[in-house]
């Protein structure tokens, strides 16, 4: 079987991966699956919700800043202690991290000199309330690493190839970009590939996200990812 142009153009990386998500959309969109074409704006423009965000994007960060031990040993930029200040299931939801940056803005990210400073700050009035004679919180932040962000661009590049190659064994003539006369002829088979492409998108369910709702505690509605300049 002959490969298609959108499938060498996405592994030999000769154009960007916007590109080939813009090209699949046009493809896709014939499908008229609401879920496929979520996930395909999704990283093409960025996750407007946190509920709507892919696992492949929920990140554990490590939290680090500036702390005093019983008002004596000052430490900067280290790691800060929390299991001693917080629940553990209070730590979980301070150092996640959902990315609802489009993949064209985390691959830019990653090619600044700022891409070793990915972090979510966590506000000063958070740190005093969470502080205790023992330990005292200055500043603190969730530091994310390079390739976590580089392992996001990654999982998106795969998923753009095992999706591609489905729709070649579905379909003629991709580099067309258009399919809706092969959808049209044959519905079962288009109920098919939507189901096969969103097993692929999502993993298994395309219940994404039901499980990182925050539910109202301590750090009700703080945090949002910032880069720290």
């Amino acid at each position: 079987m002959a490969r298609s142009n959108l499938l060498k153009d996405l592994v030999s990386g000769s154009t960007s991966i916007e590109n080939i998500l813009l090209r699949l959309k046009v493809i896709l969109s014939d499908l008229e699956d609401e879920s496929i074409m979520n996930w395909i704006d999704g990283e093409l423009q960025g996750y407007k919700e946190n509920k709507d965000v892919p696992n492949y994007r929920i990140l554990k960060g490590n939290p680090t800043g500036t702390f005093i031990i019983n008002y004596l040993t000052k430490y900067t930029n280290a790691s800060v202690p929390l299991e001693h200040l917080l629940k553990k299931e209070e730590i979980d939801k301070l150092i996640t991290l959902n990315i609802t940056d489009s993949v064209a803005v985390i691959q830019t990210l990653l090619k600044s000199e700022n891409r070793e400073n990915y972090a979510k700050v966590i506000p000063t009035s958070f740190c005093h309330v969470i502080s205790t004679e023992e330990i005292q919180i200055v500043a603190m932040k969730i530091a994310f690493y390079s390739n976590q962000l580089d392992g996001i661009v990654s999982f998106v590049k795969s998923k753009l190839v095992e999706v591609i190659m489905e729709l070649e064994k579905q379909f003629e003539n991709l580099d067309d970009l258009d399919i809706k006369s092969q959808v049209d002829t044959d519905e079962k088979k288009k109920e098919q590939v939507i189901y096969n492409i969103e097993q692929i998108i999502y993993e298994g369910s395309i219940e994404i996200g039901d499980k990182n709702k925050i539910t109202k505690s301590r750090l009700g509605h703080l945090f949002g990812g910032k880069n720290e300049n």
